[in-house]
């Protein structure tokens, strides 16, 4: 009778207090299809980990970690967990280039370079009949808001300063893990968003008076927004996400 214990339960058996550790773990996002240098040094080992123990990548070695995956099928994504010399470090996000597969949103208006990133990244053009009828809409300017829904505008340098109009009601903003290079400045007079701040976005909302929830919004996204960070393009995609019909 052979009494060897199989190498994958020992591996289980290995693992799975890592995982059962590793609740409290950072999550990084990342793109598959391309090489991924990540904030980590191995001594001896590195290894991507899957969901029921699924090996992705990994090296026996010292050295950088570098994960390569294959790309993943448009709109999907992975979850795995990285171990570095026997210890969980971080909870792994992998996405699809096409990340953004599945949604919609009208481009009409769009920069051309605006619309053609995003309909590489899998963002589909809505094929709604009325600009009013857009969920979604990307637009050129801060003129071109939409009386209804989300307006995304990328903007160039040229566009700022904004002089944010009365129509808006509420204002917020937040920050990728990358600074952006949006501020805003309030006074007695007027409200503006200018170009030397570190916010990646402005949400400008107008609310319904009779329901007080807004009834449209315009998103005003940093001038140096990266169409290849993939943290920026999670974050767009929940915005985006959001307003799905």
């Amino acid at each position: 009778m052979d009494n060897t214990i199989p190498w994958r339960l020992l591996l289980a058996l290995a693992v799975l207090p890592l995982l059962a550790a590793a609740v409290d773990l950072p999550q990084l996002n990342i793109w598959s299809g391309q090489d991924h240098k990540l904030d980590f040094q191995a001594q001896e080992s590195w290894l991507l980990l899957a969901e029921h123990d699924r090996r992705l990548d990994g090296q026996v070695g010292p050295g950088q970690v570098i994960v390569r995956l294959p790309s993943l099928v448009a709109g999907s994504t992975e979850k795995a967990k990285l171990i570095v010399d026997g210890q969980p470090v971080a909870r792994i996000v992998i996405w699809s280039p096409k990340i953004l597969a599945g949604l919609e949103a009208d481009l009409a208006d769009a920069r051309r370079t605006v619309a053609d990133a995003l309909t590489n990244l899998g963002l589909l053009q809505s094929k709604r009949t009325k600009a009013a009828d857009h969920a979604v809409s990307v637009v050129a300017g801060p003129t071109q808001a939409r009386p209804e829904g989300l307006s995304l505008l990328f903007a160039e340098r040229h566009d700022l300063p904004v002089t944010i109009k009365s129509r808006w009601s509420d204002i917020a903003f937040g920050r990728s893990t990358q600074p952006g290079r949006l501020g805003v400045i309030y006074d007695d007079k007027e409200q503006i968003i200018y170009d030397r701040g570190n916010l990646t976005y402005v949400v400008l909302s107008e609310k319904n008076l009779a329901s007080h929830k807004a009834k449209s919004r315009l998103i005003i996204l940093t001038p140096d927004f990266d169409f290849q960070d993939i943290d920026n393009i999670v974050l767009l995609k929940s915005l985006i996400k959001e307003y799905q019909p």
